[in-house]
């Protein structure tokens, strides 16, 4: 080969050579061992997870949210002095990822499972479990909370079930159009339905919607982004239950409801978790933890509704974790993370864009902790 050729040559390959940009994205982890929370950085390229770091200390932050300026994130919480009731913290988001306590308040009732902001990063809103009830705080602009603005306490019961002899909300979440909020509360088989003043951060009582069937159990709920379809999951029976959102008044028209698990599959100790969407729209995916310790804890894939048509389940695969209460999706859409409360881990998943299938990719990464909550910093 000639000299010319030669340079010619490592021209070409110059020409032609794409190095690959890593695309990190951080992500955090709500514990519920009262360490604190955790962040790692994933690659969406890749999949890879680095190993998960204490990002704060604070008792207890089992379910985590991240302000829509991405500046402030917010966590359930105990500890809180001279207090009885669960309890909300801010948090400052730093340019390492470390997170500082900006300030505490009252939950405003006992064992808080869920927090949420609304679109416009106004007002937090949060689900007392045990205590029953609801509350909304303002959020200041240096992220800090005031006291609680509105308290809603939840009231009844459904016979049949040990656990629905009193109302438990479980989730709290904003419609896209930022006007209504809904609460799954387990206890009752209800959505509970709030108008939203983003403004005054107050919540105003708007009705309900009746989960069909017995002893259902609704946990989690997700709509879809033009807040058209709402997604529920039930923990008490295995089942997605459908509704149609009417974004001008709030109420919730029930459609269908979806086995979560197949037909062949022992449902004894088998109790729902999370739902999501996909970032594409397409598929709808939720976690059945199994607390018989079978190794039977799943996530089961769904089309979403289009047109009033139902969704059906497309595949349901072993979730690869313990106790899997929670996961989330990659900003990409290709990447799903399970964390296992039971087995301490996050386990990765690729998601075939096409097909909403997933695929584990062998991928576990330790946390010294019980992971229950996923977010990422997007």
């Amino acid at each position: 080969m000639k000299k010319g050729s030669i340079i010619s040559t490592l021209i070409g390959v110059n020409l032609f050579a794409q190095p690959v940009v890593a695309e990190q994205v951080r992500v955090y982890f709500g514990t519920s061992q009262g360490k604190g929370v955790y962040t790692a950085l994933f690659d969406s390229n890749n999949g890879n997870l680095s190993n998960p770091t204490q990002a704060v200390t604070i008792e207890n932050p089992g379910f985590i949210v991240i302000h829509p300026n991405k500046k402030f994130m917010y966590a359930t919480t105990t500890g809180l002095p001279d207090s009885k009731d669960g309890g909300v913290a801010a948090l400052k988001i730093n340019s390492d990822g470390t997170l500082t306590l900006i300030n505490k308040q009252s939950s405003e009732g006992s064992n808080p499972c869920h927090v949420s902001v609304d679109k416009t990063g106004q007002c937090l809103m949060v689900a007392n479990y045990t205590g029953g009830t609801v509350a909304s705080f303002k959020i200041n602009k240096n992220g800090s909370l005031s006291k609680a603005v509105s308290t809603y306490q939840h009231t009844g019961s459904v016979p049949g079930s040990s656990r629905q002899k009193e109302p438990h909300p479980h989730s709290i979440f904003p419609a896209p159009k930022n006007n209504f909020a809904y609460v799954p509360d387990l206890g009752l088989d209800k959505i509970m339905i709030y108008k939203i003043a983003p403004e005054q951060a107050t919540l105003t009582k708007a009705g309900f919607a009746k989960i069909p069937g017995n002893n259902m159990g609704p946990r989690h709920m997700k709509l879809d982004k033009n807040g058209q379809y709402a997604y529920i999951l039930n923990e008490l029976k295995p089942k997605l239950t459908i509704f149609k959102a009417d974004e001008k008044d709030g109420t919730l028209k029930y459609i269908t409801d979806i086995s979560t698990l197949p037909t062949e599959t022992d449902k004894t100790d088998m109790y729902g978790a999370e739902v999501r969407i996909h970032p594409n729209g397409k598929f709808v995916y939720a976690s059945m933890r199994d607390t018989g310790d079978k190794k039977r804890d799943l996530i089961a894939v769904f089309n979403t509704a289009k047109n009033d048509n139902i969704g059906k389940c497309i595949e349901t695969v072993p979730a690869e974790v313990s106790i899997p209460r929670n996961f989330n999706i990659d900003p990409s859409g290709k990447w799903m993370l399970i964390a296992g409360k039971n087995s301490h881990d996050i386990a990765i998943f690729n998601i075939d864009q096409e097909t909403g299938k997933l695929t584990f990719t062998g991928k576990k990464i330790l946390l010294d902790d019980s992971p229950i909550c996923v977010e990422f910093l997007n």
